[in-house]
């Protein structure tokens, strides 16, 4: 006869449901819930489950009434030969049933904390700590765990001269936001072809001129975003060396997002560091009018995980809510929600981060945003 995992189905943090089974031997898993579970939910769930945990076999999910949980379980596990009931995560109330029920019929009873590494086992009316190693998941299996699947994301790896040399053009972006415009746009109007482009120094779009920007030539060379071929008074060829570099020069945003990467990268803190995260909403690719979200940057420390939107513009209503409803399907309440703004910030969406959750990285905060989550981080982990 097979055996048992009971879970508490937890929809705001569904990591709590799997990381039991990942340190059990059970052989089939049972999720309860007091409310619906979407069909969707369980489609996702399931199927992470069977690819994820080897050992287990079947997945199940039951939703009861509170006055029904005894007499309907009593009907469920008659078939299996031991039963561990699991009372991490999910209602307090569900819990506190099931609590009692292991105990009338002397189940094994456990809890964990994920942050310690503590695995809680009721034995002889205590809790017994043993010690163990919780996997932690990775960015993309906490997607694939809520139904979505990472199409792909950028890693970019960069030589140290050539990481300060970005660095350097950030703050120069960041302190002279019209100016860095100015810079992208001169890229962005020179017809390329290959990566290549032979133009003149100076570009006119719809009544405006556009200068090469001879200043800053000697950084984009540094950080090999640039290969000057040929240059007279009044013309350059060049050419991009990678399509990351074409997409730097000619995007006005992408050089904040590279920028927050390698100081994340540089810190040696987060165990994954992503940008341009490109997620499929529903793990089904390709299909008609499919969903498809990309995120700035993701970042993840152990069980933590964090979302980066990055905005050299005005902070906008659309770009709060596209994070809110982003982080919390892809990643639950356990995500740290940001954005950083060098731009303005109307109080009025000041606030709307608050109600939502999200927290904003102002202009003169940018530099220090690194030690700043890594101290979030490690204050959290004393409290738990």
């Amino acid at each position: 006869m097979p055996s048992l995992l009971i879970e508490l189905y937890d929809t705001h943090a569904i990591e709590k449901n799997v990381y039991q089974a990942f340190v059990s031997n059970c052989d089939e898993i049972l999720f309860l819930s007091l409310k619906k579970i979407s069909e969707e939910e369980r489609l996702s769930l399931k199927q992470f489950i069977m690819e994820q945990v080897p050992n287990i076999k079947k997945v199940h999910f039951r939703q009861f009434k509170l006055d029904h949980v005894w007499k309907e379980l009593d009907l469920f596990i008659d078939k299996f030969s031991s039963v561990t009931i699991d009372v991490f995560g999910g209602d307090s109330l569900l819990a506190i049933i099931l609590f009692q029920y292991g105990l009338e019929k002397r189940f094994q009873i456990v809890s964990m904390d994920v942050e310690k590494g503590k695995q809680y086992t009721w034995d002889k009316k205590k809790w017994k700590t043993n010690h163990l190693t919780i996997p932690s998941l990775s960015i993309e299996q906490l997607i694939a765990l809520r139904g979505g699947k990472l199409l792909k994301s950028r890693r970019p790896q960069h030589k140290a001269e050539q990481n300060e040399a970005i660095k350097k053009l950030a703050h120069y972006a960041i302190e002279n936001p019209e100016k860095w415009y100015q810079v992208t746009q001169y890229f962005a109007l020179a017809k390329t072809g290959d990566f290549h482009a032979e133009t003149a120094k100076i570009l006119e779009s719809n009544g405006k001129t556009y200068s090469y920007p001879s200043t800053l030539i000697p950084l984009f060379i540094e950080a090999n975003l640039l290969k000057i071929e040929e240059e007279t008074s009044d013309s350059v060829s060049y050419s991009f060396p990678s399509s990351e570099a074409q997409l730097l020069c000619r995007t006005k945003g992408h050089i904040l997002e590279l920028y927050i990467y390698l100081l994340a990268l540089e810190s040696g803190y987060f165990d994954e560091c992503m940008i341009g995260a490109e997620i499929d909403w529903n793990g089904i690719f390709p299909e008609v009018d499919n969903v498809q979200n990309e995120i700035d940057i993701i970042l993840r420390k152990d069980y933590s995980v964090v979302f980066i939107s990055c905005k050299m513009t005005d902070l906008s209503v659309e770009a709060i809510n596209e994070l809110e409803v982003y982080a919390n399907h892809f990643a639950g309440d356990n995500c740290l929600k940001l954005i950083v703004c060098s731009g303005r910030i109307n109080p009025v969406f000041s606030n709307r981060c608050q109600e939502y959750g999200v927290s904003i990285i102002k202009h003169d905060q940018i530099s220090n945003l690194i030690p700043m989550l890594q101290k979030y981080m490690k204050n959290k982990r004393k409290l738990y």
